[in-house]
């Protein structure tokens, strides 16, 4: 049995852009819990590493590679914290 009951939600965007801020990518829905935020801790681990990087080499590429690594885990924790939240009835 799954540690998390449920799915992510697929209501979260990320990689916002244009004028009004939309997000261009967004989480799928009805990927399980687990295996999202497991996901999110590779994405955290490739984070960590490319951070050390560029702090050792002044690597702005590495910097900027972290950065949109850390938009993406972002959106998958706040997909799944909704998903969470609220039963699938009463999501927003």
């Amino acid at each position: 049995m799954s540690a998390f009951q449920g799915n992510t939600a697929g209501h979260t965007t990320f990689a916002k852009c244009n004028s009004q801020n939309q997000g261009l990518f967004s989480v799928n829905a009805g990927i399980s819990c687990e295996e999202a935020l497991e996901h999110a801790s590779l994405l955290t681990d490739c984070i960590n590493k490319l951070t050390l990087q560029a702090g050792m080499n002044d690597d702005s590429s590495a910097a900027w590679a972290a950065h949109y690594l850390g938009d993406m885990v972002k959106a998958i924790i706040d997909d799944v914290t909704t998903s969470l939240q609220f039963p699938t009835e009463d999501r927003p």
